[in-house]
């Protein structure tokens, strides 16, 4: 019970860290504005977040990317300004939000308005240096829920956790209440540390909650303080479990380590010299089972893996790999780094999602944003997307026809990849944007990737222009 009650003391110190986030911005999720980008809807939200300790900064704040996503307008308020509220400016965020973090700060001046109308100095947290919290731990969430205007504070426990993927970040899973607004503030254990940030609930289940842990929140603004865009390192490539039935074509004695399907170009396993089936046993002395899973005590309570070992592990630091090529064990060395960039990627951010208008068409290079909302208008469109998304080129869609124009005229649906103008293959936006001002005073020929042809008037489409 004791300590419990200090628990309770040491979250109660920690509630004037946290702040309540006010966002005006534009609602990203709408498809409208996804297939337009001249769309763009307004809307008004709020969130969480803390004031971080981090080498001599001030006014420093984390919380989630979704939270500050697409926003015009940040505000915060504290318990120790009362009801003030003072403008606070993005220094970056995880665009894909994975995992989902972002870091703010209070402008010079309103930080000095914030001191001076502060009752007491700013109570700044400090992240846990370690990334393995126990199941069972007691931890207190605090945060804003559902708008209101004085902070909260829910008890629980780290009751699980849940492994990375290639594309995604681990999280823990706590059953303490965490509700729409609490997202970006601190979970806190009985050492008075962050050992993660609020980050979601699950809308159609009880008393689970997921928490970023501190680790990844760490690295995220080591990367934005030195003005880098937040990437983790990658394995660059393709894992698959291993199994005794691969024992004769890998010369293995008994099924261990994961093997290697794919090599990216220019990858970290391509720069390591690992070759298709390669079977990696270790990374930096992090052994893995077949299942690409922990081996040590602590798998007993969780399953942490290879994605999420090598996430970990700073972009530039040397990595020692051990692997077997035909039954005999090797070493090897990298340094990591992150994934090559694909043709395909996201693009959440409304104000950089670039496009032309051109024949009564919204042409974009495609992201996987445009690949989900097609889902919604045109499922064989979708299909011909996905089978795009492993080339590393980007690749040139219609997402949008305005009614009676040349586009509309010739009956061109959402969904076509262009693939080529006058007969020259196109890629970007650049490309496509040079062929037009050449022809400026002649016709344009537009083919897709199914086929369809478009034969469009330019000097018609300079007219409509003026």
């Amino acid at each position: 019970m004791s300590n419990n009650n200090n628990h309770n003391d040491i979250a109660r110190d920690m509630i004037s860290g946290v702040v309540q986030i006010q966002v005006e911005g534009h609602i990203e999720e709408d498809i409208q504005s996804v297939m337009n980008p001249s769309i763009k809807i307004p809307g008004v939200w709020s969130g969480s977040g803390f004031f971080v300790r981090y080498s001599d900064l001030e006014g420093y704040i984390v919380t989630n990317a979704h939270v500050v996503r697409n926003a015009l307008k940040i505000e915060v308020s504290s318990m120790l300004t009362s009801e003030e509220r003072f403008e606070a400016e993005v220094i970056g965020l995880v665009k894909r939000l994975e995992p989902d973090v972002a870091l703010i700060r209070l402008t010079d001046s309103e930080l000095e308005r914030f001191k001076s109308l502060a009752i007491k100095d700013i109570e700044y947290l400090e992240l846990e240096d370690s990334s393995s919290p126990m199941r069972g731990e007691n931890i207190k969430a605090i945060g804003y829920p559902m708008g209101m205007v004085e902070p909260n504070i829910t008890g629980g426990e780290i009751t699980n956790f849940v492994s990375g993927t290639e594309y995604t970040t681990e999280r823990f899973v706590t059953n303490a209440a965490i509700n729409p607004g609490n997202s970006g503030g601190p979970c806190i254990n009985e050492d008075g540390k962050v050992v993660g940030l609020n980050t979601a609930v699950m809308m159609e289940a009880s008393n689970i909650g997921f928490i970023t842990p501190a680790s990844f929140v760490k690295i995220i603004i080591d990367n934005l303080l030195n003005k880098n865009e937040p990437h983790f390192a990658g394995i660059g490539g393709y894992l698959q479990k291993n199994a005794e039935n691969f024992n004769p074509l890998l010369n293995q004695s008994t099924a261990k380590g994961v093997i290697v399907g794919k090599i990216d170009e220019g990858g970290f396993l391509e720069s390591a010299s690992i070759q298709k089936r390669d079977v990696i046993l270790s990374i930096s002395g992090v052994e893995f089972d077949r299942h690409g899973i922990v081996i040590s005590t602590e798998g007993l309570y969780r399953h942490k893996n290879i994605f999420d070992v090598i996430k970990l592990v700073p972009i530039g630091q040397k990595v020692d790999i051990v692997y077997q090529r035909n039954g005999k064990t090797r070493v090897t060395h990298a340094r990591a780094r992150r994934n090559p960039q694909k043709g395909v990627n996201y693009n959440p951010i409304i104000d950089e999602r670039k496009y032309i208008e051109v024949f009564g068409m919204i042409i974009q290079e495609l992201s996987f944003d445009i690949i989900e909302a097609m889902q919604k208008i045109d499922t064989d469109a979708q299909i011909q997307m996905l089978q795009t998304i492993e080339k590393n080129k980007p690749t040139l869609v219609v997402t949008h026809i305005h009614q009676g124009t040349q586009a509309d005229e010739m009956e061109w649906p959402v969904g076509d990849l262009i693939v080529s103008a006058n007969g020259k293959g196109i890629h970007t936006l650049n490309e496509l944007q040079k062929v037009l001002d050449k022809n400026k005073n002649a016709n344009v020929l537009l083919e897709c990737r199914n086929g369809r042809i478009g034969y469009f008037d330019n000097t018609k489409q300079a007219r409509e222009s003026t």
